[in-house]
Order: structure tokens, then C-alpha cells, then sequence
């Protein structure tokens, strides 16, 4: 008797430590100084999902910001999105195609990510004398781009046993990094199949407590003109804590705007999470919807 509820007891400390063991990938590769004729060099991480005998070619996923994705100890919040342990677990699951993904670091001053980031043309609608951050900030986002897209895709699939079409190619960031995200999607149609866009800094301002009204309005008539309407997939998201708080009216006029022009369920899915503030942390705690919505097999 005694015997047996020892063996019961150890198989489900043995089954505790199982189901909590942390998924592990099979490599993540990082190439420390990519070269550009566009930006300056930075690195480039490259997660790669375990070996699959019957998987010929991957997706690819290319993210924002990557050095805040896969690992606390290099992070400057000890945070991390934790996309390794999140790909691995929904592949494992069969929730969502083999992906690859690609993580683009950004440049460390807030300001040159902001410029890389910035949806240059976005300003061609603003009325005249007026500019983006309020002409604080260059706008390089066509330059990151033109990076992304005649750079490093080519290389990635080079490199790896990809799909290149854009059936196979998306795109995702937050906050300056879901604004560059739904840029490329209306910049390079036929490169990305769809983006999604965590707490999308759509104020375009520097100043929290100064939302700029012409850049709103401005970045919200872009997306109209450009996005083409359900032929990709958009995800946008939003918390109410901290920055989060100050996009709820910006957030809900891009809503609006989508479905006054006719972006169904299929390809349009906006969530909003309350108690949720604009971290990695919580980023991490609902990356499962986006890659669900944009890899689901």
C-alpha cells in the first residue's frame, strides 16, 4: 500500500515537472552585424522550429524590436516576448503552420527607432507645414523597409527552406512597431499576406499627453487608401494601462474606418485587453491570438 502511493506520488511530481519543463527550440541564429546600404548594421535573430521530417519549407514571420523577443538577460526591462517558447508550443499543438521567425533588432536610441518605424508617407497627407512628431523625428520607415524587403528576406530565403511567395510572408510589432507593420502591409502588398499590430503607438506623437490630431487622421486616411481590403490579414490590439491608455480614441477611429469599409471577421480581428499595459509582459501573455490569427493552419 505504502509501495503504491509512493509510485503515484513520484509519477506526478515526474508529470508536474513534464508539463511544466519550458519548450526548448532547436537554435536560434543570429547574425551580429547585417550589413545595409539602407540603415546601419545590427543583428538579426533567426528561431528556427525543431526538425520536422514532413515539413519541407516554412513560413516566415519577420518581427520588430528583436532583441526583446527571445531572451531576459539581453533585454533593457528584463522582459521578453517569448516567441521561442510560444512558436514552439502552438506548432507542437498544430495551431499554426511551421514558422520561422525572424527577429530584426532596432536601434537602441528611442529616437532612431521612432524614425525607423515612422510611416513616411503617411506625411504627404498632413496639411501643409506640418510633420510627423512634430519634425523631431527623420523619417526613415521607407529606409527600414527597403532593409527588410530587399535585404534580409532575400537572404533569410536563401538561407532557409522557406516559402518565398507572399501566401508564406508576415509581418508583426508593437507599439512604433505595429505602425512600420501596417505600413509594409499597405507598401508591399505583394510581399505580406498579413500583419498584426500590438498596441499600435497611433497617437504618432512623442509627447503622450499631446496627441497629434493630423498625424492620426493623417495615418488613418493612409490605411484607407492603401490596405487592400480583405485580401490579408490585419490584427490590432490594444490594453488600457500605461501608454495603452492613450490609444483608445486613435485605436477605435481606425476600427471604425475598417469597418465602414467592409473588413470582414476572416481577415480583420481587433482585440482589446483590459488590465493590460504596454510590456513585453504583456505582449507575451496574448502573442497566441495574433499568431493563431496570422499562421493558423
Amino acid at each position: 500500500m505504502a509501495k503504491n502511493i509512493f509510485f503515484t506520488c513520484l509519477m506526478a511530481l515526474f508529470t508536474l515537472v513534464a508539463c511544466n519543463k519550458p519548450a526548448v527550440p532547436t537554435h536560434i541564429d543570429i547574425y551580429e552585424q547585417f550589413q545595409s546600404q539602407y540603415v546601419p548594421e545590427r543583428a538579426i535573430r533567426v528561431w528556427v522550429p525543431e526538425s520536422n521530417d514532413t515539413v519541407d519549407r516554412y513560413d516566415v514571420l519577420y518581427m520588430h524590436d528583436g532583441w526583446m523577443l527571445f531572451d531576459t538577460s539581453i533585454t533593457w526591462n528584463h522582459q521578453e516576448w517569448g516567441v521561442d517558447e510560444a512558436m514552439d508550443s502552438l506548432i507542437r499543438l498544430g495551431y499554426i503552420r511551421p514558422t520561422i521567425v525572424v527577429g530584426i533588432d532596432n536601434m537602441t536610441s528611442m529616437a532612431d527607432r521612432i524614425s525607423e518605424y515612422c510611416p513616411d508617407d503617411v506625411a504627404q497627407l498632413l496639411p501643409e507645414g506640418k510633420a510627423l512628431y512634430d519634425g523631431l523625428i527623420p523619417m526613415k520607415g521607407n529606409d527600414y523597409l527597403r532593409f527588410l524587403v530587399d535585404e534580409v528576406k532575400p537572404f533569410i530565403d536563401s538561407i532557409y527552406p522557406t516559402y518565398p511567395d507572399r501566401d508564406h510572408t508576415w509581418i508583426m510589432g508593437s507599439s512604433c512597431g505595429g505602425l512600420i507593420s501596417s505600413y509594409a502591409l499597405c507598401k508591399y502588398p505583394d510581399i505580406f499576406a498579413g500583419a498584426a499590430c500590438l498596441s499600435t503607438h497611433s497617437t504618432l506623437t512623442i509627447n503622450i499627453n499631446n496627441p497629434d490630431s493630423d498625424g492620426i487622421t493623417a495615418y488613418r486616411t493612409y490605411l484607407q487608401q492603401h490596405l487592400p481590403v480583405n485580401s490579408c490579414l490585419l490584427y490590432f490590439d490594444r490594453g488600457d494601462q500605461t501608454l495603452d491608455a492613450n490609444y483608445e480614441a486613435s485605436q477605435d477611429a481606425i476600427n471604425a474606418m475598417l469597418t465602414d469599409a467592409s473588413w470582414d471577421d476572416t481577415h480583420f480581428l481587433y482585440r482589446f485587453f483590459p488590465g493590460h499595459a504596454h510590456d513585453e509582459n504583456s505582449w507575451r501573455s496574448r502573442l497566441d491570438i495574433p499568431l493563431r490569427f496570422l499562421l493558423k493552419r
